[in-house]
């Protein structure tokens, strides 16, 4: 009997996803094993009708080695993604074979265990972020042989101290923030960079800190818009370029009482394109708002006078090609969960930890919550900068 394994992949893209696929695969086969990938993430799973086989190829595909060959040398996911979390799934999005009229929402883990069983697959490999492990260890938990291998730019799942795809996020975001600098020093403008949509912002202080920005605001500590606009007035003053540039992780807001005092001057979300948007502070410049990036560039251009423009740098840091350290983090997942699999140690979670390097945790510890910022240790609240003990080796500094 065919040994089948089905391997899935859930959340955002990352560079180094289709590495890590290509490699899994070759070393499934090599055991072994027949490798199904189930197309969207959990959706595969939930959309696939036992009763119409017609479903089967929309929500599964056999995977070889020739097939997979390629995949390494382009960003995004081979098999495709989804942010789907089977226990909510919106009615919308639960298929007519499945649906209860009247429920706003389904859980429909009962259903992805059927099909686990029915179609004879020994355990499900999951490649996702946060939420997609948080539902994987949930699974595990009813039975299912689930392997899992943490991959989100920004590094917040529990258990593990690196994910894939977090190096190049960091790389290219360091990158972007430079040619934009550039940019801004040549108009002597403010610049406000928004980066990743997260809870936490310990992503995004890594890279204002080895870019150099001058401000970082995060989720986890409200600002306030006049003394930010203050300290972003004195920085551009004191640069030979006359120019000043501000990193905001989507997420971060102005504190309470000053969004009161500014609400006339942030109107809600809105799309506003991609394309860098300047603001300047004469009556009806712009008025457009698209996440806190924006917020934060409205703002500073209404106190300060000065012209501010802002770019999101959110999907961007999603793509292209995976540096060494993805690379490596690719193929060492992908070996350790070969390795979980031909041993039988379902559960578990693929991770670099600092004092073990390559390793395998308990997949439960993805559930311990999300990684947040240590305001304390790594943040100056008044300043809005990251401090040294941010990165490791300064920790005891």
């Amino acid at each position: 009997m065919t040994k089948r394994v089905a391997i899935l992949t859930g959340g955002g893209d990352v560079p180094g996803l289709n590495m890590c696929l290509k490699s899994l695969v070759y070393r499934v086969i090599d055991l072994g094993y027949e490798p199904i990938g189930v197309r969207k993430g959990w959706e595969g799973l939930i959309n696939y009708n036992p009763h119409d086989p017609s479903t089967y190829s929309e929500s599964f595909i056999e995977l070889t080695k020739n097939m997979v060959r390629p995949i390494d040398r382009t960003p995004g996911s081979f098999l495709h993604s989804s942010r789907l979390e089977p226990r909510h799934t919106p009615q919308d999005a639960v298929p007519e074979f499945l649906r209860v009229v009247g429920s706003e929402t389904q859980d429909l883990t009962r259903h992805i265990q059927q099909v686990i069983e029915l179609m004879g697959y020994q355990t499900v490999i999951v490649i996702g972020d946060d939420d997609t492990l948080h539902y994987a260890a949930y699974l595990s938990l009813q039975g299912v042989p689930v392997i899992a291998i943490p991959k989100t730019i920004h590094n917040n799942i529990h258990g593990t101290d690196y994910t894939l795809g977090f190096s190049t996020g960091l790389a290219r975001g360091v990158a972007f923030i430079h040619e934009l600098r550039a940019l801004a020093a040549s108009r002597e403008q403010i610049v406000v960079v928004e980066t990743f949509a997260a809870k936490s912002g310990y992503s995004t202080l890594l890279i204002a800190y080895m870019a150099g920005a001058d401000r970082t605001l995060i989720p986890e500590v409200p600002y306030d818009p006049e003394r930010l606009a203050g300290l972003v007035l004195q920085d551009k003053r004191q640069t030979p370029a006359n120019y000043a540039v501000v990193i905001a992780c989507d997420g971060s807001q102005p504190q309470p009482a000053m969004m009161e005092k500014y609400a006339a001057l942030l109107p809600s979300r809105a799309q506003a394109g991609s394309s860098p948007v300047v603001y300047t502070s004469e009556e009806g410049g712009g008025r457009r708002l698209m996440g806190s990036g924006m917020m934060a560039a409205q703002l500073l251009s209404h106190i300060t006078g000065e012209e501010v423009f802002m770019q999101p740098l959110t999907y961007l840091l999603r793509t292209g090609p995976p540096d060494g350290q993805d690379l490596l983090g690719a193929f060492n997942f992908a070996v350790i969960s070969a390795r979980l699999l031909a041993e039988g140690r379902f559960g578990r979670m693929t991770a670099f930890v600092k004092e073990k390097m390559w390793t395998d945790v308990d997949l439960q510890a993805a559930l311990e919550g999300v990684k947040t910022v240590d305001v304390d240790a790594w943040y100056d609240p008044e300043r809005y900068e990251p401090k040294l003990a941010l990165i490791w080796s300064a920790e005891n500094a």
